[in-house]
């Protein structure tokens, strides 16, 4: 069983996105670091390309990548229905393509949220700036998900501003 997306397009936009799939084995294959992560099936109304049902979030981001760039250089329609691989808060349904940034962000909200009152780590540009409790947080949307302020208790509450990461210390 897999994800389908179909990418509807005239021949000769068929032919200027066959570079994008590499040819392996007696069928084109979408790879990242060497690694096939999604088949292409070259048809006469376009392509249908499938990749699993359980794919890493790491494959998910490149064939999103994959797709904004086929869809922003090339005349196609994508219809991805076939390729739902969540939800959003409010039931909106997640497709590989489409809503996949607004899920990105709404799964790094969780799991900010999850680390309430969890032993955290307080980073800024990959550089540690404390650990200790996570007490509050503020979250900002724009254009990509960050945490922009949050504070942590350690030997009394500290607070952090600017553009920072966090993760759950073990």
């Amino acid at each position: 069983m897999s994800h389908l997306i179909q990418i509807h397009c005239a021949s000769e936009a068929r032919l200027a996105l066959q570079p994008y799939f590499f040819s392996q084995d007696r069928a084109h294959v979408f790879r990242v670091f060497g690694v096939s992560i999604a088949e292409a099936a070259f048809t006469e109304t376009g392509i249908t390309v499938t990749f699993p049902l359980e794919s890493p979030m790491e494959e998910l981001q490149a064939l999103h990548d994959l797709l904004v760039r086929i869809d922003t250089n090339h005349d196609v329609t994508i219809d991805d229905t076939q390729a739902v691989i969540g939800y959003l808060g409010d039931g909106t349904v997640v497709t590989v393509y489409r809503h996949f940034k607004r899920w990105l962000d709404f799964l790094s909200a969780a799991r900010v949220r999850s680390m309430e009152g969890v032993v955290v780590e307080v980073r800024a540009n990959g550089v540690k700036l404390a650990e200790g409790v996570l007490r509050s947080y503020e979250l900002m949307e724009d254009g990509e998900f960050y945490v922009s302020a949050c504070t942590i208790e350690a030997d009394g509450l500290e607070h952090f501003e600017g553009e920072l990461s966090l993760a759950a210390v073990m």
